[in-house]
């Protein structure tokens, strides 16, 4: 579904991706980790041309980047940053998501209400629909920014840091959800985190950058302490989960 290839991005001179290149699978879940600084938000935001790439080539189903209108790409990939507040009511700011699909002759169809209700549906933000964005916590926020996406009907979905600023209640909240949906709809997912026992938990692939460069690309069960040692400078170990039995990383 995404072939990127000898990728390599500069912003005002700087080389921020290095030579990287990957692949992605349809209905793969994929978390990209590393330390702060090594390109992990550039890398996600070249995949949807919001930065673009310097040299290397970008492929999304089989067809250069370069060669989708906006509209045509935004039915393919959904970016989902962190959703500042703003004075949108939730319910406007969902049916914005359906954009790729307005039409100068039809405005919103009763199609993209519908989607953009059951969207809300699935998140658990339908009770708040008339409230606006700014009114919201950080937690409820970020299920309207996934709701969003869901809205916006594609097969891919990249999450920059969807779970940044969150207590460990909402954190668990959104990754769940998020793991639920792709689970259910079958979507691709990539996204940048923090949360390193997370990644593990719910990737089938983890990506770890660090200085523009791929560290490595490993199954998220071949992925062992000391690969995370060594990525980040600093010591972990893994101890066995009381709860279910499955490794847990710690640092030391």
């Amino acid at each position: 579904m995404i072939v990127a290839k000898n990728l390599s991005i500069a912003i005002d001179g700087q080389k921020i991706i290095d030579s990287v290149s990957f692949s992605v699978k349809k209905g793969e879940y994929i978390s990209v980790i590393g330390p702060n600084g090594a390109g992990k938000s550039t890398l996600l935001k070249s995949l949807c041309r919001i930065t673009g790439a310097t040299t290397g080539d970008i492929s999304i189903f089989g067809k250069n980047i370069s060669w989708y209108s906006q509209k045509d790409l935004a039915k393919k990939i959904t970016y989902i940053g962190q959703l500042e507040p703003n004075e949108f009511t939730v319910d406007e700011f969902i049916l914005f998501s359906r954009y790729p699909y307005f039409s100068a002759f039809t405005g919103i169809s009763r199609e993209d209400r519908e989607i953009a209700k059951e969207s809300m549906k699935v998140t658990m933000t339908l009770q708040f629909a008339k409230r606006k964005i700014n009114e919201l916590s950080s937690g409820e926020r970020q299920r309207v920014a996934i709701a969003s996406a869901l809205a916006q009907d594609t097969e891919i979905i990249l999450f920059d840091e969807p779970v940044t600023h969150l207590d460990p209640y909402f954190d668990d909240q959104i990754s769940s959800l998020i793991f639920d949906i792709h689970k259910k709809r079958e979507i691709s997912v990539i996204i940048v985190t923090h949360n390193l026992n997370d990644a593990l938990k719910y990737s089938d692939r983890i990506i770890a950058l660090k200085n523009g460069h791929i560290e490595f690309v490993k199954n998220s069960n071949e992925v062992d302490s000391d690969d995370i040692s060594s990525l980040f400078g600093i010591k972990f170990t893994t101890l066995n989960n009381p709860g279910d039995g499955k490794p847990v990383l710690v640092r030391l």
